[in-house]
């Protein structure tokens, strides 16, 4: 049998952040976890919606050609852009997220599996 740290660091790491702490039963911090993760990628995907929208608008008003090679280059400008800082940002919080999400199923795992042993 998988022990339960084990299982809830793969549950957080393979899942979602947070799935690991709801099957350990501690779903407030599940929550809290889900939540940063869900934050992160809705503001992430506002901000890529964003900048595609302004590319779209930008080739129907006839300022970027309607080949691959001038949609290709805006998109690339656009990725290399000022406001990438804050992406970035964002995209290291919800690593950080992760990585906390697998560490913390994994301590509070074993500290159930302990607890498991000495029950024996």
């Amino acid at each position: 049998m998988m022990k339960k740290s084990i299982y809830a660091a793969m549950l957080s790491g393979i899942i979602c952040p947070g799935s690991g702490q709801f099957w350990l039963g501690k779903k407030l911090l599940g929550w809290g976890f889900i939540s940063v993760s869900l934050l992160c990628i809705l503001v992430i995907m506002n901000q890529i919606i964003s900048r595609a929208q302004v590319i779209a608008e930008q080739i129907l008003a006839g300022e970027i050609g309607n080949d691959l090679s001038s949609i290709y280059a805006a998109v690339s400008g656009a990725a290399l852009d000022t406001a990438g800082a804050s992406m970035s940002a964002l995209t290291w919080v919800f690593l950080a997220n992760w990585g906390l999400s697998i560490i913390s199923a994994f301590w509070l795992g074993a500290q159930q599996d302990k607890q498991l042993q000495l029950q024996k």
